[in-house]
């Protein structure tokens, strides 16, 4: 387990969500292929620069370009995303964890980075804002704001971008040139729309 280290900013932990139910898609979003990998293999590829690890977060199925990394098990008595961050906290709980969806087929290392450069000693989530929506997923949490999710979950407030509310969160509007890594595909539909095949 990692200690925070002093008078300076929490190490980094990196987490690709796997555990959703792909209804939508109709497969698993984690193992389709985009541009030579994985849809999840991307967003680890675009994190792990940035942080000590990147481990898979959820029960799905792991692609194959992914078996390597470790994986957490979605945190218990919660669904959503917010079973995924909060199992990154408690087996992490010093580093702040950015925390990526698996399916955003355009995540590049640049928005990783400028998500990492808006960390701020008083903040404790990161959320960036795309024409006044809060993106919960690429977004950055802080170990301070566990106790935060804890209560949350416990309170079956599950939707993550309302934590956004709080006075600890930081809410930032990314470069326009990055704006459209935060584009996620649900839908056979929204791949196309995107530029990729289904």
């Amino acid at each position: 387990m990692r200690e925070a280290r002093r008078g300076a900013l929490p190490h980094l932990m990196a987490g690709v969500l796997i555990g959703g139910g792909s209804r939508r898609m109709g497969r698993p979003k984690q193992l389709i292929g985009v541009s030579g990998a994985t849809m999840a293999g991307r967003a680890a590829a675009a994190l792990a620069g940035h942080a000590d690890d990147v481990v898979l977060l959820g029960g799905g199925v792991v692609p194959p370009d992914l078996g390597r990394l470790p994986r957490l098990a979605d945190a218990a008595g919660c669904q959503g995303p917010i079973a995924g961050v909060l199992a990154g906290l408690r087996a992490e709980p010093a580093c702040g964890w950015i925390v990526a969806a698996c399916d955003m087929p355009l995540v590049e290392p640049a928005a990783v980075a400028w998500l990492v450069g808006e960390r701020r000693p008083d903040a404790i989530i990161v959320f960036p804002v795309i024409d006044g929506r809060v993106e919960p997923l690429l977004a950055l949490y802080e170990p301070a704001c566990r106790p935060l999710l804890e209560l949350a979950a416990a309170r079956r407030e599950l939707a993550l971008h309302r934590l956004a509310r709080h006075p600890g969160v930081r809410c930032v509007e990314p470069p326009a040139g990055l704006r459209r890594c935060w584009l996620n595909a649900n839908t056979p539909a929204d791949l196309l729309e995107l530029g990729f095949g289904s």
